[in-house]
């Protein structure tokens, strides 16, 4: 009986020793809750003050109307979260977390607000790049008209898949993941994305110039595209020299059979050049 009251006694002088520290960390964690719904109010209003409602009059903020999204909401919201996640890792850094338990803890504490700004520049990243591009995009067809909308597109699409490629760069970084598992990914996903929309677009521009072109267009583009999604594999594959391998093999295959299909329409275009030569 006296080792077990002896024990329950460390516990409760244990206890009281720590209790000043839990009773401070719960006053960082509410000092944070409090300030940060107060400092998000106010970046909510001043947003929607100066910046959304002015915005919303011009081609961006219609822009950003048409994703549906509330800026001010988004922006106070993030901001809110931040403060409190700041919060919760001075007020961990009060309560005395021993073995692996407390390192595991400490750990993911501190690891919220990188993860938070890294959601942040993800969400305002690909937004301000859709507003970016779209605008360009608006900017551009007026300029140059309506026979240029597919060349606009594409160059739109282009600055579009740049600006959120570097967004996510910078927000992997954040998240302190490894460069060497997300680099290889980054370039595999940009390279099928970019050979999606270039082919796409560009037989578009060619189809409105050439209408001949449109009965081949769909083969070509199959080619093509297959070939831009072998090289996005390599990419996000580099690290496996086996995969590499078995995809270069695939891709000397595509190319022999991008080469047999160039045949037929060589023909089918020297006969049409023939035909139109004949009226």
């Amino acid at each position: 009986m006296s080792s077990a009251g002896e024990a329950l006694a460390r516990l409760w002088s244990s206890f009281v020793d720590l209790l000043p520290n839990i009773v401070a960390a719960i006053i960082w964690i509410v000092i944070g809750v409090v300030i940060g719904y107060i400092v998000g109010k106010i970046v909510n209003k001043v947003i929607d003050k100066y910046v959304e409602k002015p915005l919303s009059k011009t081609d961006i903020g219609k822009s950003v109307l048409a994703l549906g999204l509330d800026l001010s909401d988004l922006i106070g919201g993030l901001t809110m979260a931040f403060i409190i996640a700041l919060s919760l890792v001075v007020a961990i850094g009060y309560i005395p977390l021993g073995g692996d338990g407390g390192a595991l803890i400490y750990s993911v504490v501190a690891y919220i607000p990188y993860l938070i700004g890294g959601v942040a520049v993800i969400t305002l990243g690909i937004i301000l790049s859709i507003m970016l591009s779209k605008y360009l995009g608006s900017t551009l067809l007026r300029s140059w008209g309506e026979s240029y909308k597919y060349l606009i597109s594409l160059i739109e699409n282009t600055i579009l898949i740049g600006l959120v490629a570097i967004m996510l760069t910078v927000a992997f970084s954040l998240f302190r993941l490894p460069s060497e598992m997300i680099y290889p990914l980054l370039v595999g996903v940009v390279a099928i994305a970019m050979g999606v929309i270039i082919v796409i677009d560009v037989s578009k521009m060619i189809i409105q110039e050439h209408p001949d072109f449109k009965a081949v267009a769909p083969y070509l583009q199959f080619i093509v595209v297959l070939a831009f999604i072998l090289v996005g594999l390599a990419a996000i594959f580099s690290r496996y020299g086996y995969v590499g391998d078995v995809l270069k093999m695939l891709s000397i295959g595509i190319a022999i059979a991008f080469g047999i299909v160039l045949i037929p329409i060589a023909f089918y275009l020297v006969k049409s050049v023939l035909a139109e030569i004949r009226k």
